[in-house]
């Protein structure tokens, strides 16, 4: 390991989350980023905070893949590869045995991993050891929906794989409804129906080490985006206790190793709440935490080299992502005169620290 500079490579760089990624690592002292994409032309490889960008035609099979990870750990001599979507992780994970053992970032088991990431093995999961969820139903492939009175109505339907950023989701208020979407869709994949609670979202955030929280940080959100069920673009950090202990009995119960974002939703009716998906990932808002003091890519790296590392109350404040700006001056055009705050407080911070891959995404369109 190259003396006080510490040098990572993210493997996994064409994924949008590289943005917010490097906006953690950013604030990072004496990190080096390294980026592998199949993106040719990505705005990231013009950014201050990019020590080196590696264009690598999308590998033929995992194998290439890893093997693609290993030439740029050997060409840079490379402290730790750190995947940053859910494909990266999985395959990192299932074939870790492929790369150095002191190259890898601390990793959950490969059967923890894919009960986090199916939303229907993780509902029957958490059932199965009380934690506290929605009532679902899982509907397979070529199956009706009948509910025989287990849930209650209105209901959410998603699928139990590829439905992050609340993509593939659907609302019914009645059981007919829900019948006639199944007979009139064909899907090749299970599904989950599970009934929606009246309330609002929040969301745990956390870096565990085996199964214990090393760090974490809870948000609520205030502002949604685009996407009905997607992530929002405006947030307020907190602290909730009983938050905290549910996303700890389920770390423990899973003992996960690495960062998860837990969706929990807080019911008006039993007055608790309940865990509703789990991002076994990065998320899009994880540079938010990193402002306001809990720097989840880099705490990774630190805990997953061995260090000691001192987590710090997190601060309970607002936070605007730069969609959440645009929206928040469309309705109030003098909050732009809160222009101090309105830096500090949001993603514009990270665009004025390094505005080429903004000034890049405006003029170029990225290329695979």
């Amino acid at each position: 390991m190259k003396k006080d500079v510490i040098s990572v490579l993210i493997p996994d760089g064409e994924n949008p989350l590289l943005f917010n990624v490097l906006n953690c690592l950013s604030l990072a002292d004496r990190v080096e980023v390294y980026v592998m994409s199949s993106l040719k032309n990505s705005p990231y490889r013009y950014s201050r905070f990019v020590k080196n960008y590696t264009y690598r035609p999308k590998a033929k099979n995992d194998v290439e893949w890893i093997e693609n990870i290993n030439d740029e750990l050997d060409k840079f001599n490379i402290d730790k590869v750190l995947p940053i979507f859910e494909k990266g992780f999985e395959k990192l994970i299932g074939h870790s045995h492929l790369i150095p053992k002191e190259k890898l970032i601390k990793l959950p088991s490969m059967e923890s991993f894919c009960t986090a990431l199916n939303k229907g093995l993780l509902s029957r999961f958490m059932q199965k050891n009380h934690i506290q969820t929605s009532n679902s139903i899982i509907v397979k492939p070529g199956e009706q929906f009948v509910s025989n009175g287990r849930i209650a109505f209105p209901v959410l339907a998603k699928p139990t794989l590829d439905s992050g950023g609340g993509e593939g989701i659907e609302k019914f208020r009645r059981e007919e409804e829900v019948i006639a979407f199944f007979k009139s869709n064909k899907f090749h994949i299970d599904y989950l129906v599970e009934e929606f609670i009246e309330g609002y979202d929040l969301c745990c955030n956390v870096l565990c080490g085996e199964g214990e929280i090393i760090a974490y940080t809870v948000h609520k959100g205030l502002m949604k985006g685009q996407k009905v069920f997607g992530p929002s673009v405006g947030l307020e950090f907190l602290y909730n206790q009983e938050v905290l202990e549910l996303a700890t009995k389920l770390m423990k119960a899973l003992k996960w190793s690495g960062v998860a974002n837990l969706d929990l939703r807080y019911d008006q009716i039993s007055k608790k709440f309940r865990i509703i998906e789990m991002n076994p990932r990065f998320w899009y808002n994880v540079d938010a935490s990193a402002v306001f003091g809990v720097n989840f890519p880099n705490l990774y790296l630190m805990t997953s080299l061995g260090r000691t590392v001192k987590i710090e109350d997190y601060k309970t404040k607002k936070y605007l992502n730069i969609n959440g700006i645009t929206k928040r001056l469309k309705s109030d055009p003098l909050f732009v005169f809160n222009f101090k705050s309105l830096v500090i407080n949001s993603q514009l911070r990270f665009a004025f620290r390094d505005p080429m891959p903004l000034l890049a995404r405006i003029f170029m369109k990225p290329k695979v």
